[in-house]
């Protein structure tokens, strides 16, 4: 009876913990050599910690700079056909929008579409 017990505890934990894993949101570091936009958003040139929790194909994303939050958009998940090398932030050339970032070492994306900025960012 304890082995059942044991090894039911065990499995409870084993499903918590993947669970968990799922849950938190990730963040990565990136450089803008020049100065984009996101949501509207003006971000200067510069380094900036880009946090992002995923919900099935969702994301939503923060901007980080010296430890302040400076925008906030949703976005949505892409998987790429290979890993990205490095993490590379793809803009939009005629309004130098940020249109994608590819984060390194992983086969995933997050890409940004036309969205209304939200109120006090």
């Amino acid at each position: 009876m304890t082995r059942i017990t044991v090894r039911f505890a065990l499995l409870a934990l084993a499903l918590t913990l993947s669970l968990s894993a799922f849950a938190k949101p990730k963040s990565e570091n990136i450089t803008l050599h020049a100065g984009a936009t996101v949501n509207g958003t003006n971000l200067p040139p510069g380094e900036y910690v880009v946090k992002y929790d995923v919900e099935g194909s969702n994301a939503q994303v923060t901007f980080v700079r010296g430890g302040k939050e400076v925008a906030s958009t949703t976005a949505q998940v892409k998987t790429l056909d290979k890993k990205s090398t490095s993490n590379q932030v793809v803009m939009n050339s005629d309004s130098h929008s940020i249109s994608e970032i590819d984060f390194g070492g992983k086969q995933t994306a997050i890409t940004f579409g036309a969205a209304v900025p939200e109120a006090g960012k």
